[in-house]
């Protein structure tokens, strides 16, 4: 007569297990000590936040509104330039009986920060088109990467998430070598919640946006765009501010005008001019808000760019698959 023989057994201090049940515990707690060391590997308790502060002041700019305000910014710094060189250059010359060429060289002299502004405005609108163009294209990236976990939880319980799966998925491994179904089942429960919860919020597709959105940032988010943008901010100041107080005043007094008449001279031959002057300001202002989410972010995306969502979110699907299979096992074959 044959006879089966049971599965080896380990005496420990919770009771009799056998050799696959003590297996599939051990690799639950596998599963939960990679949990935690995928937390402290990629710094999410400081990646979450900063992704965070990052996305929360980014919303903002970079809005259909806010993207088309910026466009009519740098519009209107492309006529100023425009209209200086084919306009207002020209007709400022004939008014005071001047060549081009002398009343170029009068403001080269005269004005050296309103000629180096206008020598400017081609590369500095360009520079600022690209980087509009460039928020603009990725407008669906960010929206979905600040949706992660949901458009109503922060990124701030990305990592506690993870952690405290790992902290389960310990506790549980460690109670499997209990006898009885109740841990397996939980280890199942585990697992399963993982995974359901994973593809239930869309973070796969998610976690693949938001890393296609760090890399298409990576060539452009750095200290030297910083930089060169505020460097060309000041520069527009700069001429938009001698230009009113100095070049301004002193051609109205060459040409016998009161301040009044001058501004509505140019309002009527150089509109482009005219309008600039007066909203100038408001432009700068909305200019260095948005220059100044770049920096003050910065730090926060120096933090980010190293991590890659997609592995982390993987390996909590792989992780709760293979809970649930361990765990499975052990209740399908009594273990």
């Amino acid at each position: 007569m044959t006879t089966v023989s049971a599965a080896p057994t380990t005496s420990t201090a919770f009771g009799s297990v056998s050799i696959p049940r003590k297996v599939s515990a051990g690799v639950v707690i596998i599963i939960g000590i990679a949990f935690l060391v995928i937390t402290m590997m990629n710094n999410l308790f400081q990646v979450g936040p900063a992704f965070e502060e990052m996305i929360d002041d980014f919303r903002p700019v970079i809005t259909d509104e806010s993207l088309a305000v910026a466009r009519e910014d740098i519009a209107g710094l492309e006529a100023v330039g425009v209209e200086f060189q084919t306009l207002v250059a020209p007709g400022m010359a004939q008014a005071l009986g001047m060549s081009p060429e002398e009343f170029t060289g009068l403001v080269e002299s005269q004005y050296p920060a309103v000629a180096a502004g206008m020598a400017a405005l081609p590369e500095i609108t360009a520079s600022f088109n690209g980087l509009v163009d460039t928020l603009d294209s990725q407008q669906e990236l960010f929206a979905s990467a600040d949706a992660i976990p949901t458009e109503n939880l922060p990124a701030t319980t990305v990592p506690w998430i993870v952690a405290v799966s790992g902290v389960l998925a310990i506790g549980v491994g460690i109670m499997m070598f209990k006898p009885g179904r109740l841990w397996a089942i939980l280890a199942v429960a585990l697992g399963a919640g993982l995974v359901i919860v994973t593809f239930a919020l869309g973070l796969p597709q998610k976690a693949a946006d938001a890393d296609e959105l760090n890399s298409n940032l990576t060539p452009i988010y750095t200290q030297e765009l910083i930089d060169g943008a505020t460097g060309s901010l000041a520069l527009i100041g700069a001429m938009g501010q001698q230009m009113e107080t100095e070049m301004l005043p002193d051609l109205a007094a060459q040409l016998g005008m009161s301040q009044d008449e001058l501004n509505a001279f140019l309002g009527q031959n150089f509109p482009a001019t005219a309008a600039a002057m007066e909203s100038m300001p408001d432009a700068l202002q909305r200019f260095e808000a948005f220059v100044g989410v770049f920096a003050t972010n910065l730090a926060n995306y120096a933090t980010i760019q190293p991590v890659a969502f997609v592995p982390i979110i993987w390996s909590l699907v792989i992780g709760g698959v293979l809970m649930v299979l361990m765990g499975g096992y052990c209740v399908a074959t009594k273990q």
